[in-house]
């Protein structure tokens, strides 16, 4: 049985709730008919009394024509106007047609007192229509216009309703004048839906209507869409509560009608329904309050059994095991399978921690110690078989900049898909670890050297695709370091640091992948440590920034100072550029750097601003920094940071920036030009560039390179360069920027040749920033 399953409170409480339930429907059913009849009644009572309302305000509305249509007829302008035309000698003439009150009938604020009038028909003595008012109604029917003798005279002393056409209409008529024989003002107004509107209340939701004299059909009605002229009653009944209020007494008719009322039977639904709800919901909330009271006690009934059960529940919280919150069964069974819930949980839990520890909680790869395992298990198999195998460390290349520049969730479905690549890419046996961050570690049983290339090129091939995440196309690639076992050590930590050091080798190098080799280890091992001197550098600000000037070529005022990186370490002493910007290209802090450049440049600018020394200041990018997708958005930024003018920002780039995507440079160049900071190319004639990719590229400023300035007074065909690049960047209307200027001979040569900015150790070499702004402050150049 049912009940049987479920606790003893929620089986008791049911029982009452159907037992209840079914007393409550019953009674509800028996009240609901009782009040209803009573209720209907009494509508019905009040539905009566509002009729004969009704009808009173139709009579009178119809009543009202008479006296109207005598008052307009006696007021001095309708007189005045007859005396002004003579109809006798115009027999043949067109009705005129007015749309608007003739002169003939009062204003309209005059009219607005009685009637005013749909249509208003001004007719000669001899009955002819001569004028017609009819603002915006249509034109009368013939039968109207050329109105029988019988119905105009019926029309005089009183209000008419005749039917003409199938069409009813109210008509009331006063001659001009005291004789019989004057002209004749006439109204008429169709009995319409419209007039019968206007009779009513406006808010009232009851419709009236005109019935025949047997009360059968409807002849015109308040609402001609819900009731149509010409509907029979009968066909009514289900929609509409209908009250006839016996036949009409206004006016004078030449035929019988009925007036009657009609309530739409909705409404009283409604009604009714709005009195049976409240009294439903009184035995309701009577109800509620009994089950209430029932379940109170019940509940201190198996209070008892349910504390054992808490105390379960307690305990597997305590364990991080999961219980539902609720169990619908009697309370022992639910102690009982809750028990059961505990065990099982306590053994999943078990395996699911035995998983967790060997496995990477984000790609659900194995983890470092997986692999360490594995290796130490693959070391007593190939000892014992005199096999070798391959261990292989990997890295992404550009992972640092996705997380910096897109966030940590794009780079954790990087991660995840350079997994699955990786898996890929390896055969059923092998394996593939995470060992951290973009670290990967693979591990290839009985496999030796000859087959390293075959295996880490495949690898390669699949990483140099893009990665799609999110609708972002990312060029990762990946380096991979590889060793072999016995051939590069026997035990799993030298396997692990060898596989390392050639790592690193490849993705210093572009390699891709490489073999480890003993010569490159001590390099390596170097290379790590100012690696990580670096990083803590540049988080502790040691590093500095000196500044080029850059000069007027005709004038000799410094117009722009270029900042250049300078790092000393405490130990090593001065350590070039050449060396430390790779280092951080290659470890993903290069767009930090270059952030941190901008800070301190920008901060620097803003002191020579506050002197009073209006310059623009040069700034190097790095290939890296154009795959940032919001360097545009990075740059404005820290511009209004520091609100430093765009057009007093420029950026130098290299040509090789440009050829290893034209594509995405162009895009990440027009960002930044919309922006409105200057672009200057740098290097410029060293590297690949086309005269055809230059063209498409917002470019400000070419730089020519030193290798072609030192030399051009002994070397002709440098100085033919020089000219010749000078003449092109004109025609394409660039400014341009002589790099490495050392003598005044040089000067005035590229003065001669049209070159408009000079740099180089002739005016300054790169100095700090307290020397910078003496300099600028004197103006001291050397010319």
């Amino acid at each position: 049985m049912l009940l049987n399953r479920l606790s003893l409170t929620t089986s008791m409480l049911i029982l009452t709730v159907t037992v209840g339930l079914v007393v409550w429907a019953i009674s509800d059913s028996y009240q609901h008919e009782e009040l209803n009849d009573i209720f209907y009644v009494k509508l019905k009572e009040r539905f009566n009394d509002e009729v004969s309302d009704q009808r009173i305000r139709f009579d009178r509305q119809v009543k009202s024509y008479y006296p109207a249509v005598r008052t307009y007829a006696a007021m001095v302008n309708i007189r005045d106007y007859l005396e002004s035309v003579d109809w006798s000698s115009q027999q043949n003439i067109e009705i005129i047609d007015h749309k608007w009150p003739p002169a003939w009938l009062p204003g309209l604020s005059m009219m607005r007192r009685f009637v005013i009038p749909r249509y208003a028909l001004l007719l000669d003595s001899s009955n002819k229509v001569r004028e017609i008012y009819r603002y915006k109604n249509p034109m009368l029917a013939d039968e109207l216009i050329n109105m029988e003798d019988d119905i105009l005279n019926s029309s005089f002393g009183q209000s008419y309703i005749t039917e003409i056409n199938n069409k009813l209409y109210v008509i009331a008529s006063a001659f001009v004048g005291e004789e019989d024989e004057s002209p004749r003002l006439l109204i008429i107004s169709p009995l319409d839906e419209a007039f019968l509107l206007a009779t009513q209340n406006v808010a009232d939701k009851k419709h009236i209507a005109l019935l025949d004299d047997k009360g059968e059909r409807v002849l015109v009605s308040s609402s001609q869409v819900k009731i149509p002229a010409g509907v029979l009653l009968s066909s009514l009944k289900d929609d509409y509560l209908t009250t006839v209020a016996g036949h009409l007494g206004s006016g004078s008719s030449d035929l019988l009608m009925q007036f009657a009322s009609f309530v739409s039977t909705e409404d009283v639904r409604q009604q009714t329904a709005e009195v049976l709800n409240a009294d439903r919901q009184i035995r309701l909330i009577t109800a509620i309050a009994y089950i209430l009271a029932f379940a109170s006690i019940m509940y201190w009934v198996t209070s008892r059994i349910q504390r054992l059960t808490k105390k379960v529940i307690e305990f597997s919280g305590d364990m991080d095991i999961q219980q539902p919150e609720s169990i619908k069964k009697d309370e022992l069974l639910e102690l009982e399978d809750r028990f059961e819930l505990l065990v099982n949980a306590i053994k999943a839990e078990t395996a699911a921690l035995e998983h967790q520890a060997l496995h990477d909680p984000l790609t659900n790869m194995p983890n470092r110690k997986l692999l360490n395992d594995r290796v130490q298990l693959e070391l007593l198999k190939s000892k014992y078989k005199n096999s070798s195998f391959l261990l292989m460390v990997s890295d992404l290349n550009r992972f640092k900049e996705v997380n910096d520049t897109l966030g940590h969730h794009i780079g954790d479905k990087v991660l995840k898909q350079a997994s699955e690549r990786l898996k890929n890419a390896l055969r059923r046996d092998d394996l593939v670890a995470r060992l951290g961050g973009d670290e990967f570690g693979i591990l290839l049983p009985n496999t030796s050297m000859s087959a390293a290339d075959t295996s880490a090129q495949k690898i390669v091939d699949l990483f140099n695709k893009p990665i799609i995440v999110d609708g972002h196309s990312l060029n990762i690639g990946i380096s991979i370091g590889i060793t072999e076992y016995p051939t590069h050590g026997e035990n799993l930590n030298i396997l692990m640091q060898r596989a390392d050091v050639a790592m690193y080798n490849a993705k210093q190098n572009g390699l891709g992948y490489s073999l480890y080799k003993s010569e490159e280890d001590q390099n390596s091992v170097d290379r790590l440590a100012l690696m990580n001197e670096f990083r803590i550098a540049l988080e502790n600000n040691e590093l500095q920034l000196y500044y080029q000037p850059k000069v007027d070529a005709k004038t000799g005022k410094i117009i722009s100072v270029e900042a250049l990186l300078r790092w000393k370490h405490e130990e090593r002493g001065f350590i070039s550029p050449d060396i430390f910007i790779p280092l951080a290209e290659q470890t993903g802090l290069i767009l930090s750097l270059t952030i941190w450049v901008f800070n301190r440049a920008f901060s620097d600018w803003n002191i020579w601003k506050k002197q009073g020394h209006d310059i623009s200041i040069a700034i190097n990018m790095s290939v890296y920094c154009l795959q940032s997708t919001n360097l545009s958005g990075t740059i404005e930024s820290l511009l209004k940071e520091y609100n430093v003018p765009a057009s007093h920002c420029i950026l130098e780039l290299t040509e090789s920036l440009f050829m290893k995507n034209i594509d995405q440079a162009k895009h990440i160049l027009n960002q930044l030009d919309q922006l409105g900071v200057g672009l200057s190319l740098d290097d410029f004639g060293t590297g690949y560039s086309s005269l055809a990719y230059l063209k498409q590229l917002p470019m400000d400023e070419l730089k020519i390179d030193r290798s072609f300035i030192m030399d051009m007074i002994n070397n002709e065909n440098d100085a033919i360069i020089v000219k010749a690049t000078l003449d092109m960047a004109h025609a394409m209307g660039l400014r341009v920027v002589a790099e490495g200027v050392e003598d005044e001979e040089t000067l005035e040569l590229l003065i001669i040749l049209g070159c408009e900015i000079i740099q180089g150790y002739f005016f300054s070499k790169p100095i700090p920033i307290d020397e910078m702004s003496q300099l600028l402050a004197t103006q001291t150049l050397k010319r």
